[in-house]
């Protein structure tokens, strides 16, 4: 018995939501799967899926994992053609519907009929067949793996690892992200986790200290170029200390120590090797004390007021002038 590979180009099933064919939710895998249902491999690989809830022929049951969910049926339908709404199926008609009436779902009788409610308050069934389901756009959710600050254009956002990511699709192994705004960024299928997504939570239920991040890191970025000034805050430009001081107050409100030898005493101290974006990073210019303080960003890099260039820049933590001289980071945004 020989053992069948197929790349199907059609519309095929994938997790179980919705109980009625007619009526499906529709996916997008996210990594090659294979199905072995008896003799047949059948090999699923970025093509769409239709979500549904019944096990038929040719069906196949995916784990959440594999796909996500990129439309969601809603309960409204739309009447497609002239019809009656019926006091029970297959008899008793109640009035015409008209082309274009917007019904609500109460229930599914079974593959022809299901009972629904009209604008006007009468509940009575109808066929589904002379229905449209009205379909809009659905977000799915993963975690983060990673703390990584993601860029579109002069737009910023901030994966933290643990948090809840809002996902609106999946092409070319890139995850496509939307921040609380709907602006979309692209992420590797590596920096995000399916299997540990909350699929109840919604984009105006999560809060992400990612954003508060993002707005700093956004920040940050706008200010590159802008002139090294000792002791400004940002009249004219900035001293190192200045910058994260004028950073943190005017994005979220929270003021820190003026110096950078009294910032580091700000938040709560973090190892090197678990910095994340919105970190201060601080480092000795002479002798052994503090003398400069940056905003760490993420991929090893800072954006700081450096002296040496006269400018607001970012710079890599693995240059040997910074390598040598780190002393220490402290978190500010801790939830």
């Amino acid at each position: 018995m020989n053992n069948r590979k197929h790349k199907l180009p059609v519309t095929i099933a994938g997790i179980c939501l919705i109980g009625l064919i007619g009526f499906k939710d529709t996916g997008i895998f996210v990594r090659e799967y294979v199905s072995i249902d008896d003799a047949t491999q059948v090999a699923f690989n970025e093509e769409k899926v239709t979500i549904i809830g019944e096990k038929q022929d040719a069906i196949y049951e995916i784990a959440r994992n594999e796909t996500i969910r990129t439309t969601k049926t809603s309960q409204k339908y739309r009447v497609t053609v002239d019809t009656y709404i019926l006091d029970k199926p297959e008899e008793g008609p109640i009035r015409v519907l008209k082309e274009n009436e917007i019904l609500q779902i109460l229930k599914f009788e079974d593959d022809t009929y299901g009972l629904f409610n009209t604008e006007d308050g009468i509940d009575g069934y109808v066929k589904l067949s002379d229905l449209e389901a009205s379909v809009e756009e659905n977000i799915s959710y993963g975690v983060s793996k990673v703390d990584k600050v993601l860029k579109d254009n002069n737009l910023f956002y901030t994966l933290i690892k643990g948090e809840t990511v809002s996902i609106k699709d999946f092409k070319d192994n890139t995850y496509i992200i939307i921040d609380e705004n709907g602006n979309e960024f692209k992420a590797n299928e590596s920096y995000i986790d399916l299997r540990r997504s909350r699929e109840r939570a919604t984009r105006g239920s999560i809060s992400r200290r990612g954003t508060a991040v993002t707005k700093v890191v956004q920040a940050a970025h706008e200010e590159l170029g802008k002139p090294y000034v000792a002791g400004d805050t940002g009249k004219r430009g900035y001293d190192c200390s200045g910058l994260t001081y004028s950073i943190y107050l005017n994005t979220l409100g929270i003021k820190l120590n003026r110096s950078s030898t009294s910032q580091s005493s700000n938040g709560v101290e973090v190892k090197k090797e678990e910095l994340v974006p919105g970190d201060l990073v601080f480092f000795r210019t002479s002798g052994t004390g503090i003398g400069h303080v940056g905003l760490y960003i993420g991929d090893n890099n800072m954006i700081h007021a450096s002296s040496g260039r006269r400018q607001i820049m970012i710079s890599s933590l693995d240059e040997a002038y910074y390598k040598q001289r780190y002393i220490t980071a402290r978190r500010i945004i801790n939830n």
